[in-house]
């Protein structure tokens, strides 16, 4: 499994991975991970990149490179990782999915400084608006392949208010071309307040396809995040029977998918879109035992979500 990173942290002194110091620039590297079969026997492989106190994840093979290098002509999935994330753990989930998937999309991580801790959320904030413009570089680069390839920009919790910033800031800075090089945006439990996630889509307008909203009405971590800010809505806990949504799904800029039925690999049921993976699977046995279970009704509706290849596949 190769995966590229692109990232504005610090090197780790040991030479392992990335700190939470942010770099005044962007880093790139193309990681080659072994992903054992159940993710229980990580074997000996080595480096071995610590991701926390009880794991450890084998990497085969790391090259620096340039952001010329990912200059790539076959469809992209740049995947913005959430809070409370260190560079190991957003690396090796990012690789899970992408296997666990099948996915044919070339995967990049944008791992931005986030500290890595559930005391560090104001800080992570800082962290992600520090990282906005790099995102925006990351997909400057993207921008001008010549190529009718495909870029979904996938973000998960506080990495999709990073991503929906980026997008204004392309918007802004009269940037549209970059724009609509990105067929597909995703935001997978979006920690963003309602009013201002309404803002920043009237800022950024119609885009190649309506934002696909991951969402959970009993997302934990969502609640958590509501109180700490004065106890205004997120995005991503809200359903579609809110007037506000009901004004942007009417407008076609946004598109929500309420994923509460699905089990939650997390107890703050933060992470259901770790499921998605599976459901998208061109496994036909994995997707035949989740219909049979009744954990998804309707396949063709996740089709988008990562990225135009499964468009066959799920049918």
């Amino acid at each position: 499994m190769t995966v590229i990173t692109a990232t504005d942290r610090q090197r780790d002194p040991a030479g392992i991975g990335y700190t939470a110091r942010r770099s005044p620039q962007l880093q790139f590297e193309r990681f080659t991970l072994a992903i054992p079969p159940g993710r229980k026997d990580l074997g000996k492989a080595q480096p071995q990149m610590p991701a926390s106190f009880t794991q450890t994840y084998p990497i085969a093979k790391r090259e620096t490179l340039i952001n010329k290098d990912i200059n790539i002509a076959d469809d992209v999935l740049i995947y913005v990782h959430g809070y409370n994330y260190s560079f190991q753990e957003s690396l090796f989930q990012f690789a899970e999915v992408v296997a666990d998937g099948e996915l044919r999309e070339v995967p990049i991580l944008f791992s931005w400084p986030s500290e890595g801790s559930v005391t560090g959320y104001v800080a992570d904030k800082d962290a992600a608006t520090y990282a906005r413009d790099d995102l925006v570089e990351l997909l400057g680069h993207l921008k001008s392949r010549r190529s009718n390839a495909n870029i979904t920009l996938f973000g998960h919790s506080m990495g999709a208010w990073l991503v929906v910033e980026a997008l204004r800031q392309l918007k802004l800075s009269r940037h549209g071309d970059a724009l609509r090089r990105i067929n597909q945006v995703v935001l997978a439990a979006p920690d963003i307040d309602i009013d201002l996630f309404k803002r920043q889509i009237e800022t950024i307008g119609p885009l190649a396809h309506p934002i696909i909203v991951l969402n959970s009405t009993d997302d934990r971590a969502l609640a958590i995040s509501r109180r700490i800010g004065g106890f205004r809505v997120r995005m991503g806990s809200i359903g579609e029977d809110n007037a506000a949504v009901q004004e942007m799904i009417a407008k076609k800029a946004i598109r929500v998918i309420d994923l509460s039925m699905l089990p939650a690999p997390d107890r703050a049921n933060h992470n259901r879109f770790i499921k998605l993976a599976e459901i998208l699977s061109r496994s036909e046995r994995r997707r035949k035992t989740l219909l049979e279970n009744g954990l998804v009704h309707d396949p063709e509706k996740w089709q988008p979500i990562f990225g135009q290849d499964h468009a066959q596949t799920i049918r």
